[in-house]
């Protein structure tokens, strides 16, 4: 057997066992909470730093590169050389990556911290997910990722807010000594409280696995959802990055303030993915995925056009932004759940993969917002709408082919 059972292993007091369930979060949470954290400060960085909002963003880019590209990496590594070593190393990537930035007196040492930080949260979070694999099997697997993404939104939804308030009391370097604190937690927690959940593999089974991932990139049903998914996901940090820029530096609002406004707008994903549940089984996936999408697309389409008539206020891009986010959270289970059908005996493979092709996506739609920043709503907006009309298109072309 090569996953141990939750009752067995986990520990087997239920105080034990919610520390240990709590440590997967924060492992899995690290990457999206730290971003979180970050973006309110981006404005006073620039300010600090003297540089542009294109520059800034660079701090968002590389780390979601990393975070990319370490998917790939920790993946077999955790195969190879134990759940329990990957998390030890990721944690020290996050930590590490965390303090230099806090303690960084240069903003391109900023940026090359975020680049470790960003390879310590790949680690948590594919490692996360498999040991939840290992731990409960086939059977309550579901059930506890369902949890345990539950509980990584409510983190992601908490940290602009935290950020903020951070920012407000503590300034720009608040947010990443608290992701430094959430990354020391990490690994104690790691080093005293997990156990090891997966039994090593060999060499040569690790390889193959590498040759799993040409061979995805080669069917069709994977393809199609791969790429809705990451479209989707990368409109969504089209307003990660540009709304800090916009509703701080351009409409005055406090870090705080911007906090709760972006927590409020992006918890539009979590009541998305929960209306994906009820959805899914009245209209059947593929129906969904076209009904996620048109909102994705109507949304920023209503925001360029109150842009244009001068009925761009606050609430409103919040009011507007909250449906896109709505949109993303009805999208995510859907075509997730197509990547992982297209290939369901290469699914932990299919997984990295997806994580990789969507913070590729990410990073390049901030590094875009970076450089196409106006001070208006119609950067964030128009790259929106481009990107909803692109994975509408993949998603009705795909559609047609099948008929």
């Amino acid at each position: 057997m090569t996953g141990l059972r939750t009752e067995d292993h986990i520990a087997r007091p239920v105080g034990l066992r919610a520390l240990a369930f709590a440590t997967l979060v924060l492992c899995s949470a690290f990457g999206e909470a730290s971003t979180g954290l970050l973006v309110p400060a981006m404005p006073m960085m620039g300010e600090v730093f003297r540089a542009g909002p294109a520059t800034v963003q660079l701090a968002i880019v590389a780390f979601a590169a990393a975070f990319a590209v370490g998917q790939l990496v920790f993946g077999p590594l955790s195969d190879r050389r134990g759940r329990r070593a990957a998390l030890l190393i990721g944690a020290a990537l996050a930590l590490a990556g965390s303090l230099a930035a806090a303690l960084a007196g240069d903003l391109w040492i900023i940026i090359a911290a975020r680049s470790v930080q960003g390879l310590g949260a790949a680690a948590g979070y594919v490692t996360a997910r498999a040991i939840v694999r290992d731990v409960y099997g086939a059977e309550g697997a579901a059930g506890a990722m369902a949890l345990l993404f539950a509980l990584m939104s409510a983190c992601f939804l908490l940290a602009p807010l935290a950020g903020g308030l951070l920012q407000d009391f503590g300034g720009w370097r608040a947010g990443f000594a608290a992701a430094a604190l959430a990354a020391m937690a990490w690994l104690l927690s790691a080093l005293m409280i997990l156990p090891e959940t997966g039994t090593k593999r060999a060499g040569q089974e690790v390889e193959a696995a590498h040759r799993v991932y040409l061979g995805l990139f080669r069917h069709r049903e994977f393809l199609v959802n791969m790429a809705v998914h990451a479209i989707g996901y990368a409109g969504l940090y089209c307003f990660v990055a540009g709304a800090p820029f916009l509703l701080i530096e351009g409409r005055g609002l406090a870090p705080s303030g911007y906090g709760a406004l972006a927590a409020l707008a992006m918890s539009g994903f979590l009541a998305g993915a929960m209306t994906a549940r009820v959805a899914i089984p009245r209209w059947g996936r593929t129906r969904t995925i076209s009904v996620s999408l048109a909102i994705m697309l109507a949304a920023p389409a209503a925001l360029l056009g109150a842009g244009v008539l001068g009925l761009d206020s606050t609430p409103a891009i919040t009011a507007l932004q909250f449906a896109v986010w709505f949109g993303g959270g009805l999208l995510a289970p859907n075509t997730a759940a197509g990547v992982m059908m297209a290939h369901p005996n290469a699914a932990g493979a299919a997984a990295a993969a997806l994580g990789f092709v969507q913070m590729l996506a990410a990073a390049a739609a901030a590094l875009i917002q970076g450089l196409i920043y106006d001070g208006t709503v119609f950067p964030v907006a128009g790259l929106q709408l481009l990107l909803s009309m692109t994975a509408w298109i993949v998603w009705r072309r795909s559609l047609s082919v099948r008929r």
